[in-house]
């Protein structure tokens, strides 16, 4: 599981707004903290699933938790599970984020191993680089609902069952769509690897 300091997403930043001491406040950030430790690495593969760049994607996770925290003492594990309502905040986040980005001009991240000061082979560096990118490519051939779903199952680790509830679609339907999304993933990556 991607520790705090992985991801750049740290538990401090959420729990300033609670007050210690209290029973209340102790068992329910207990509670949360369990619902962070449980949830952190699908909800950050999600969300890097669909944005670009790491720190787009810590700053993404972040909000969501932060959300997520805010609203915790509302959430009512007997309406919907706690990865129903955590995807549903981490839906509402991305689409936030893209509308915040259509309106900032485009920035330039230097993500990746620069200034680590460790020696480091460029081939197979350059070779990820590369086949992450034909996985994007190939990712934003599909439409939005379809990455949304390959994003939720891969990138969230939920179940068809889970993306059924959250995206009030039947259980069939989702199967259906993540099935002909993969189809149509494969293909593509395979017709690039050919012309190669």
């Amino acid at each position: 599981m991607a520790t705090m300091e992985e991801t750049g997403i740290s538990m401090k930043r959420l729990i300033r707004h609670n007050r210690p001491g209290s029973r209340a406040a102790d068992g329910q950030m207990s509670a949360f903290d369990a619902l962070y430790r449980r949830y952190l690495k699908p909800v950050y593969a999600f969300v890097c699933y669909r944005v670009e760049g790491r720190a787009a994607a810590e700053d993404v996770t972040s909000q969501i938790f932060e959300k997520a925290w805010r609203g915790f003492p509302e959430f009512d594990a007997g309406r919907a599970e706690a990865s129903t309502w955590l995807f549903t905040i981490a839906r509402n986040c991305l689409t936030d984020h893209y509308r915040s980005r259509a309106r900032k001009p485009a920035e330039v991240e230097l993500d990746g191993e620069a200034g680590t000061g460790a020696p480091t082979d460029p081939e197979p560096m350059l070779e990820a680089l590369q086949l992450r990118q034909e996985l994007r490519e190939a990712l934003l051939g599909l439409d939005a609902r379809e990455r949304e779903i390959v994003a939720l199952k891969f990138g969230g680790g939920i179940t068809n069952r889970e993306i059924s509830r959250l995206l009030g679609m039947s259980e069939t339907n989702v199967g259906t769509i993540l099935y002909r999304s993969l189809r149509k993933l494969k293909t593509r990556l395979e017709g690039g690897m050919k012309n190669d």
